[in-house]
Formats: C-alpha cells, structure tokens, sequence
C-alpha cells in the first residue's frame, strides 16, 4: 500500500490504526453490512478518496460549523471536515470527524442514510470496529446483528458493489 499517495489523495495523514486494520483485513464486510473503504479498490464506493470526493460533489460532506459563504469545493482534509471511512448497506455514513492535527486522536461519527444528524463514537477506527464485531456498538441506526457475536468478516476484492 502506497501511503504517501492514499494520504495525498484525501488531503491528509491517515489515521494509523486504519492503517494497520488495511494492512490485516483489506476489503471486505462484516456481515454482509459494514463495508470499511480502503484505498486502491477498483470500486468507487468502497475507495475513501473517490467517495470524498464524491460525497463533496454531492454536498452531503460539508463542514461542521461550516461559515457562511466558505467554499464547499475540497482543498484537501482540515479541522471541521469528515474523511469517508466506511458505510452500511443500509445507506449509513461511517466517517473519521478531524478534531485536530492529530489523525490518531480523530473520532469516529456516524450518519444515518436517513438523517443530516451526526452520532459520535469517541474511540479509533479499531475500537469502533471492536464493538461492532461484539454487537456493542452504540449508534441507534446500527441494527443488531442477525448472528451470534463476534459478527464475521468476509474477505473480498471490492469489485461487488455498484461504483
């Protein structure tokens, strides 16, 4: 994985334990509903700059507190911005809130598909992903699981959804 470019690509350094759970896992789902995005896939959706990217264009990742007249185009990740990192199939946002200059001491916050309001978990990726996997996690728009915990990983290449 090329770091230097996938950090480049959103406009800042990512978060090191995204980094590390790239590393072990790669693409693919937790059962069959949380999609981590992870940089270099061929799929639009799950490939965090292109979805940066498009949720701009789509004026849905807007700056929290944005002022009034402030540009929407992106000049690249600053304080007050949202970076795409993941989604549900259910239409759910996954990003990480940029809360200063440190990456490693970004939140995680959640947008239902349904809603404009944020919800926020205080922890890394890793510990938000810990939760999930033991059907913990806190987020009124996060479903229970539909199996016995610790809710399975499926491997993929990225390619499975529309992008």
């Amino acid at each position: 994985m090329d770091w230097e470019r996938a950090d480049a690509a959103v406009g800042t350094r990512l978060p090191t334990d995204y980094k590390e759970y790239v590393r072990w896992f790669g693409p693919g789902d937790f059962d069959a509903y949380l999609i981590v995005c992870v940089p270099g896939v061929e799929n639009s959706e799950a490939e965090p700059a292109a979805r940066f990217a498009r949720e701009y264009q789509e004026a849905r990742l807007l700056k929290v507190d944005q002022p009034q007249g402030e540009s929407t185009r992106p000049p690249g990740a600053r304080a007050g911005w949202m970076v795409a990192l993941g989604f549900t199939t259910g239409g759910d946002g996954l990003y990480r809130a940029m809360s200063g200059a440190d990456p490693d001491r970004w939140t995680v916050a959640g947008q239902p598909g349904r809603g404009s309001d944020f919800r926020y978990f205080d922890g890394s990726i890793t510990a938000f992903l810990h939760v999930f996997l033991w059907d913990t996690v806190e987020m009124p728009f996060i479903p229970e699981a539909e199996c016995d915990p610790p809710v399975p990983f499926e491997p993929d290449t990225g390619e499975w959804r529309a992008g």
